[in-house]
């Protein structure tokens, strides 16, 4: 089929299923109608960018123009506008993914955000990546509110509140929405009094057409996982054993409709709707799927509704016994709409719509506005020059310090400065859970500029690098075929400020870690499971079992892994470099422990990405709870990209196509090679990117002789 009819095909799709909802909006028979909005994971995107869209049928279709504020508050204002009594419910990683995030600890979103007027909102694990006195400052309520650290109040500095409405507490821009999250608790070095209380309000209940509403909070359990210094003072549960408790006090206080909006993400918020039937609607966040068709969860069942196909008799019989309605949305390109028939205090019916922000929904001109406020500082002035904007991490900036341009990350340039271009058939898309294009260009491309830094550089007797990673993180821009490459996109596929680092493992260092993370992505048991995709893979390939690994007999789920041309020694000694987060343990690059003799890459002049780099030696760490061991001017791995791209302008499917992983049936030898297995298939809907149900025999999940 071709794309121009897939498209009319999708038009008339979203034409029928809008008519749909409008006239079930306005359904009689006495009962209720409510309508929830729900946007999540928008990961600091304030601008309209490339994106690649699902239709209902599950195909996709590539847009240049798709996302960004003003058109998102365009959807949203029309939703309101059709039920005046709808409910905005927002979910996951709002203040981080963007350079304008990353610069601005998260400010550069919050005076637009405010003006959406959001109901109730949980916050994700990357809201959490500036540190706990910034989290406080802008989420909380109640209880403490730490002293900013100097080098968050240099970056806060640089966006502030312009009106009245606006807020700050401490030069952090403050949320004027209410936040909540059941599984946040106060933890030492908190006030001992305050040790064990929770964070943020458990839920909040909101009452429409009658019907009170009641909106439960789990926040992400996984950012004790990542960088020590997201979670000083902070307690992370998984949600799970509060909820009883919490759905009862609701109940109590009269809840009709209980909604659980959840960062768990999808493979988790699955099972508690399959555990819990007093929760009618599951808003997942974290996974960033797009649920065209809402799934109705129950203990006996999960299944997929059809978008503008109405409910079958048998599913509104479960929706009678207590199944919950799971939805998910990706990030600035989709605005759900929740339209639920109420019979009493049970949902006796409803319509989803995973709407998408195309380039078919005009911009909202006061967001247009206020956007362009926030953007000016990022994009050259009338003197051409862009504003200084520096990234410093913990520890790098003490009372009293110098210039911020003296130290840390600087970002010099107009973001959309154009660093490299795509080929005629190269896709550069973040979604796929083995392996994509992108991270394998990210990775290559650290690999080739790191291997020049290292080679002939004398030190430790190293002759060059071995292997690079990427990060799988779940979010950054698209890039179509043919389409030229920003500063911008750059830093959304690297919104952290992580030095580049290299150090030397053992083979079964690094097989090992590869092991942990192939089973936090495809683990049988949801709870075991852990947000981002596998990694990206420079100068290594690899043959993997997803079927019939691990087992005690076989090991991890990788059979084979070859570095250059030659299979993985166990005890060799390989050259490593990758990114290293500020506060984690000297022995780690990229997800990767048990390193030694590591060394930063410096650069000479921290405005100039192409200056001459240099390896030294992490510093010796300082006081405080926050320790600084990378340099000053630490390289970041965009400095890399973009020397990279300096040289090699075009990222082809040619180079970096994907083919470097391959599943395979490890039972089993064919003329001396593992024959080639299917990767599994998601399930309930096949469409998503990570398995819910994850790989491998179902009773890895515990459960033997029975489906759940």
């Amino acid at each position: 089929m071709n794309t121009i009819f897939n498209q009319k095909l999708w038009r008339i799709a979203m034409a029928l299923a809008f008519s749909a909802s409008c006239t079930y909006a306005n359904a009689g028979d006495g009962n209720r109608n409510i309508t929830l909005i729900e946007m999540g994971d928008l990961h600091g995107t304030l601008v309209s960018h490339a994106a690649v869209l699902k239709n209902p049928d599950g195909t996709e279709r590539n847009v240049a123009v798709a996302g960004g504020l003003a058109r998102l508050k365009t959807v949203v204002d029309g939703i309101r506008r059709d039920n005046p009594d709808s409910v905005l419910l927002s979910c996951g990683d709002l203040t981080h993914g963007s350079a304008e995030t990353l610069f601005t600890v998260g400010d550069a979103m919050m005076t637009a955000m405010n003006k959406f007027n959001i109901d109730v909102f949980t916050p994700g694990n990357w809201d959490f990546g500036y540190g706990p006195a910034v989290f406080r400052h802008r989420f909380t309520s109640f209880g403490p509110r730490p002293p900013i650290p100097p080098n968050i109040q240099v970056m806060a500095g640089y966006i502030g509140c312009t009106d009245s409405d606006c807020k700050e507490s401490a030069g952090i821009i403050r949320a004027n929405f209410p936040s909540v999250a059941v599984n946040l608790y106060n933890a030492a070095p908190i006030p001992a009094h305050l040790i064990g209380s929770r964070v943020l309000k458990p839920y909040e209940i909101i009452e429409r057409s009658g019907v009170k509403i009641a909106v439960i909070g789990i926040t992400a359990s996984i950012v004790p996982q990542q960088a020590d210094v997201f979670n000083i003072g902070l307690r992370f549960t998984q949600g799970v054993e509060e909820l009883p408790e919490i759905i009862e006090q609701v109940k109590a206080k009269g809840a009709d409709l209980i909604v659980v909006q959840s960062e768990l993400g999808m493979s988790q918020n699955i099972e508690i709707a399959q555990s819990f039937k007093d929760i009618d609607v599951m808003y997942s966040a974290h996974t960033h799927e797009v649920t065209t068709g809402a799934l109705i969860a129950d203990a006996d069942a999960v299944t997929r509704t059809t978008p503008g196909i109405p409910l079958s008799g048998s599913d509104i019989s479960r929706l009678a016994r207590g199944a919950t309605i799971v939805v998910e949305t990706n990030r600035d390109m989709y605005v759900g709409r929740l339209d639920l028939e109420m019979g009493g205090d049970k949902v006796v019916n409803f319509d989803w719509e995973a709407i998408p922000v195309d380039e078919s929904v005009d911009e909202n001109q006061e967001m247009v506005d206020l956007v362009a406020a926030v953007e000016e500082d990022f994009i050259p002035g009338d003197d051409g020059i862009v504003k200084r904007h520096t990234f410093l991490p913990g520890a790098f900036c003490t009372p009293g310090c110098g210039a911020p341009g003296e130290r840390g990350h600087q970002l010099v340039n107009d973001l959309d400065t154009i660093v490299g271009r795509t080929g005629t058939d190269t896709l550069l898309l973040r979604h796929h859970v083995l392996e994509d294009t992108l991270n394998n260009f990210l990775a290559d491309a650290i690999l080739s500029i790191s291997d020049g830094v290292v080679t002939g550089s004398g030190v430790n007797d190293w002759t060059g690098v071995d292997l690079s990673m990427s990060n799988g993180f779940r979010f950054g821009n698209a890039v179509l075929p043919n389409s030229d490459i920003t500063l911008r996109d750059l830093y959304t596929w690297f919104p952290i400020g992580p030095a580049v680092n290299v150090a030397e493992f053992s083979g079964q260092a690094i097989e090992k870690s590869l092991n942990e993370i192939l089973g936090a992505v495809f683990d049988r048991n949801p709870f075991q499971q852990r947000g981002g995709w596998y990694l990206g893979l420079a100068n290594t390939t690899q043959k993997i079992d997803l079927d019939n690994r691990p087992f005690s007999s076989s090991g991890g789920r990788i059979v084979e892994t070859t570095i250059g041309d030659t299979v993985l020694n166990g005890s060799k000694r390989y050259v490593f470099a990758s990114c290293y987060a500020h506060g984690d343990a000297i022995d780690r690059v990229c997800r990767t422990g048990g390193g030694s003799d590591h060394m930063f890459f410096e650069l000479a002049d921290a405005d100039d990405y192409n200056s001459v780099i240099t390896l030294v030696p992490p510093e010796v760490p300082g006081p405080g709870l926050v320790k600084r061991i990378a340099p000053f001017k630490f390289v970041h791995p965009v400095h890399m990209l973009r020397r990279y791209l300096d040289v090699y302008p075009t990222v082809t499917e040619d180079e970096f196509g994907v083919g470097r992983i391959e599943t395979v049936d490890s039972t089993q030898i064919v003329d001396g090679e593992y024959p080639a297995a299917p990767a599994p298939v998601p399930a309930p809907d096949p469409t998503f990117v990570q398995p819910p149900q994850g790989a491998g025999p179902e009773f890895f999940s515990g459960s033997i002789g029975h489906d759940h």
